[in-house]
């Protein structure tokens, strides 16, 4: 018996014998975009010369065009990466951030950019925040961590582990004048009335291929106006010495045909129902987390800042999946029984984070909570 929904599975091309919650994690192409970036791969092989030379150069202007549009932004202002890290460190490089410097992040960040800034000799400084922290102690903490020495603050938009849709305006005023980066992984595509030229920062930067369908690795980056002369790509190739952002389109032989398809997927984004799917499945994903709770006997770790509308944690029993490498094995043990599900541990709690796609529905959570008893007894014997 299939597990995905049999009015949407020709749609993904995803194994119909697990049950998938965790779209945020990797995101799922849908077919007809996989299709249409191969068909751009196609293009290419038969004529590599012509492609790169005259063809890809219009293609790739056409799909950043096409994403800042989406995105609510100019053209002028946006340019196309791989995924948010890469952006992270074409702002480091921009601003010469190194030894001697600090840089911002705070506790519940995606770790790749606290790595960034490490390898480039700069000095990491956490605002320290829980769960359950209300706004106003959120830009409290990134305030404290600043010193004399920062030179960039990174704000999660949503935060990766923990599903929290933090109050980046209020941070950027909080930090100011230092300026801010926000990574926005989980935004493009989940998150309605974004604003991002409102948010007083310098920096922006969302992955496409999560919640806007585009093919991986499709990113956006975001620069205002007085920091764009600076933003360089991190391979110097044959882009080099054109304006922003057309300076980060033509990257020599790397396969460009995500970036080429990128319409592709806004479009995708669009037939699946745009915002008004984006309002269905945050309206499923609290009802699948009421059932998940149920079958735990847990209560809601959300408190003073919101959930993100696309992903929501689920608290674990006390003792559960409480470190990095009990949730390892909590993961293994949920895999094997058919189910895509993240733990989480954070802050000496373990927690499952679920998310809601187009594919997902009820039953999809329903099958978690039964399984779950189960799955935790079977995982605490080992």
């Amino acid at each position: 018996m299939g597990r995905v929904r049999r009015d949407i599975a020709e749609l993904f091309e995803l194994d119909p014998a697990l049950t998938h919650l965790n779209h945020g994690a990797f995101g799922a192409v849908p077919r007809a975009v996989r299709e249409a970036q191969d068909a751009a791969r196609g293009r290419i092989e038969r004529a590599p010369m012509r492609a790169f030379r005259d063809e890809l150069p219009e293609l790739l202007a056409h799909a950043r065009a096409t994403a800042a549009a989406f995105l609510g932004l100019g053209p002028e202002s946006t340019a196309l990466l791989r995924n948010v890290t890469e952006a992270v460190g074409v702002v480091l490089q921009g601003l010469g951030v190194g030894a001697g410097d600090d840089v911002v992040v705070s506790n519940h960040g995606y770790l790749t950019a606290g790595w960034s800034a490490e390898a480039r000799g700069a000095t990491l400084r956490t605002a320290e925040f829980a769960v359950e922290a209300d706004p106003a102690e959120v830009a409290a903490a990134f305030a404290a961590a600043v010193t004399d020495r920062t030179r960039l603050v990174v704000v999660d938009q949503i935060t990766s582990p923990t599903a929290l849709l933090l109050p980046v305006a209020e941070v950027a005023a909080a930090v100011a004048p230092v300026p801010v980066l926000v990574d926005a992984a989980h935004a493009p595509g989940a998150l309605p009335g974004l604003d991002v030229e409102a948010l007083g920062v310098a920096f922006w930067a969302g992955n496409l291929h999560k919640w806007a369908y585009t093919p991986r690795a499709a990113a956006a980056l975001w620069v205002a106006a007085q920091h764009r002369v600076s933003m360089r790509p991190l391979v110097t190739s044959w882009s080099h010495g054109l304006p922003y952002p057309e300076r980060f389109d033509l990257q020599g032989t790397v396969d460009h045909s995500a970036w080429v398809a990128v319409p592709d997927g806004l479009e995708a984004w669009r037939a699946l129902g745009g915002w008004e799917q984006v309002a269905r499945n945050a309206d499923l994903l609290v009802r699948g987390a009421d059932y998940v709770r149920a079958a735990l006997g847990t209560e809601s770790p959300h408190g003073g800042i919101p959930a993100a509308p696309c992903l929501r944690l689920v608290a674990l029993p006390e003792g559960v999946a409480t470190t990095t490498e009990s949730a390892e094995a909590l993961w293994q043990h949920l895999h094997a029984a058919g189910l895509v599900v993240p733990p989480v541990a954070f802050g000496g709690r373990g927690y499952l984070r679920l998310a809601a796609a187009p594919y997902n529905d009820e039953d999809d959570y329903a099958r978690l909570a039964a399984a779950l008893p189960q799955v935790l007894a079977r995982a605490a014997r080992h």
